[in-house]
């Protein structure tokens, strides 16, 4: 007689593991109480046993993410280089929710946040003000950051179409040449490069990191950066 695999008792591990699978495969859908429930084998109800409701599902999938992230470089001295530990940290974020892009979604419903969130924060803001910067510095640049984070993951996506698909007519304008700051005295109206010079200029200048959505956040977090540094050695003068 074949013995049969017994199904591991329901457990909020076992519940949060199923829906976290969900939430990475269907971004939309994944946190339905039915389809985590069919998941399982069991009935919406016996998952209502250990969440009182969705929300609370919810604050625990985003937590067990952020803890697989790693949100927090334990490889870099915040203490020598405060800005590489930033740096590091909020690219972390990025990939964590580029991995699964309906994180992002699932926080900005979430009606409270899970430890990791919390404790992630938390790390952030102190390596700011052990770093010299005042809570309301560190504060509005957390958030900032935070907000360039999801901005720029939600975006994704559209760069992935390829700028020459998102923006046919600049793409068009500089595909053969260069774009130079002069133009013909004679160029048609409808001509771009006379509709758009600067866009079209910028778009020359930064294509190539405009190309990879990662890059882009990266230098998007460099200008950030670089405005905290130029207060940190003001605060320091």
């Amino acid at each position: 007689m074949t013995n049969k695999a017994k199904t591991p008792a329901l457990s909020r591990t076992r519940i949060i593991n199923a829906a976290y699978q969900l939430a990475k495969k269907d971004p939309i859908n994944a946190l339905s109480m039915r389809k985590i429930a069919t998941k399982l084998k069991v009935t919406p109800m016996a998952i209502y046993k250990y969440f009182d409701d969705k929300n609370a599902l919810t604050t625990a999938v985003i937590d067990m993410h952020l803890k697989k992230s790693n949100l927090i470089p334990m490889d870099i001295d915040p203490e020598s280089d405060w800005r590489a530990w930033i740096k590091s940290s909020f690219l972390r974020m990025w990939d964590a929710y580029d991995s699964a892009p309906g994180m992002i979604q699932y926080m900005s419903n979430a009606t409270s946040l899970g430890p990791a969130v919390l404790d992630w924060q938390n790390e952030v803001l102190k390596v700011l003000i052990n770093a010299g910067f005042t809570p309301q510095q560190a504060g509005i640049a957390h958030i900032a950051m935070t907000e360039l984070t999801a901005g720029s993951t939600i975006l994704a996506p559209i760069r992935k179409q390829k700028i020459e698909q998102i923006f046919p007519i600049t793409w068009n304008a500089t595909t053969d040449t260069r774009l130079t700051q002069s133009q013909p005295d004679n160029a048609s109206s409808e001509d771009p490069t006379v509709e758009y010079p600067w866009l079209l200029m910028c778009k020359d200048a930064v294509i190539d990191y405009m190309e990879s959505s990662r890059i882009t956040f990266s230098s998007e977090l460099d200008l950030i950066l670089n405005g905290l540094e130029a207060s940190h050695s003001a605060n320091n003068s």
